[in-house]
């Protein structure tokens, strides 16, 4: 054989075993905005810590922005492709009939806050005459005036509401300088506080008050044109409930990256209130209505009325890519 024969035999040969051997197909980039330090925040990590995003051909890197003004214009740009969280700008968003938003899943069904509040106090009817400290129109000033209004306490009547600002650690040195009794406050701020002798008054995951929960959202635009991809992202992280669920260890490991510590009572403590949360919603991270829709009628028409121009959530929802998670995973709709 010559030299040019055996030249197009190679050629032959190699175009052949292009076309024998499959494709290996590139993982999708996606850019994932989450909002919160909070353990609340752990499933996005065990997605990522434990490689079910790459299972599902995914390259997700998880951004922390915070503030509606970061998150909101970078998931409407493009520069993100999903907002993991950011429950009270979503229904901001869905309330003032925003077009763009739809939210494809959501982790959790309730106010994970805690009222946090000074040894004296042991039930509501000691707040009367007491002074709570609440941030303007958030969602600790919505936990707080629920909690009055459902043990028959007028606000700014019976207890009065200290406006604040700063960080958690700041709010509470104010406390303690006696500023105010008591502020509600997300996980798992409240174990700092119970070494420095404050205790728990309400934990509102046991009162059921309903919220936004966590949720996913993205462009109607990108929903549209990615179905494939949002059926990959929620099946890892439908993936990633189910683990968080059968294994603390995993849960742990979540807990750690978000929080950077490793404090064994942390540990335990978030890990079952995250997995209350969980259990609610049956593993199963379906966008879900009620938790908007209550946030809209009690939060927003509360706060800022003039801005509510839609009070149904149901258009803005798009359940389908959980629903496909669950087929591929064998999982029951409970």
């Amino acid at each position: 054989m010559s030299s040019s024969q055996t030249s197009s035999f190679r050629l032959i040969f190699a175009a052949a075993l292009a076309l024998a051997t499959p494709a290996i197909a590139q993982p999708t980039k996606l850019n994932v905005a989450y909002t919160s330090t909070t353990t609340n925040f752990s499933i996005a990590w065990v997605a990522k810590l434990e490689g079910l995003f790459r299972k599902h051909n995914l390259d997700v890197e998880l951004i922390l922005m915070q503030g509606p003004s970061t998150y909101l214009p970078a998931l409407l740009s493009g520069n993100v492709q999903v907002l993991y969280g950011g429950g009270t700008a979503v229904s901001r968003a869905i309330a003032t009939a925003d077009p763009n938003v739809i939210v494809i899943g959501s982790e959790t069904r309730y106010v994970p806050l805690r009222l946090m509040v000074t040894p004296a106090i042991k039930s509501a009817s000691d707040l009367k005459g007491k002074k709570l400290g609440v941030g303007r129109a958030g969602l600790d000033e919505y936990a707080t005036l629920f909690y009055l209004e459902k043990n028959n306490l007028v606000p700014n009547k019976d207890v009065a509401l200290i406006y604040t600002t700063g960080g958690i650690l700041a709010r509470a040195a104010q406390m303690k300088q006696g500023l105010y009794d008591g502020m509600a406050i997300p996980p798992p701020n409240e174990i700092e506080l119970e070494k420095q002798g404050f205790r728990e008054l309400a934990y509102f995951f046991d009162l059921r008050m309903s919220y936004a929960g966590i949720p996913y959202t993205v462009t109607r635009e990108f929903r549209d044109k990615n179905p494939r991809v949002l059926t990959d992202f929620m099946t890892a992280i439908t993936e990633a409930i189910q683990l968080y669920r059968k294994n603390k260890e995993v849960g742990y490991r979540s807990i750690v990256q978000i929080t950077r510590q490793n404090d064994p009572a942390v540990l335990e403590k978030t890990y079952r209130a995250n997995l209350q949360q969980y259990d609610a919603i049956g593993g199963l991270p379906f966008p879900w209505q009620d938790g908007i829709e209550s946030m809209i009628n009690g939060f927003h028409a509360r706060f800022t009325p003039a801005i509510v121009k839609n009070r149904d959530a149901r258009p803005y929802l798009d359940p389908t890519f959980v629903q496909r998670a669950v087929d591929r995973l064998g999982l029951a709709k409970k």
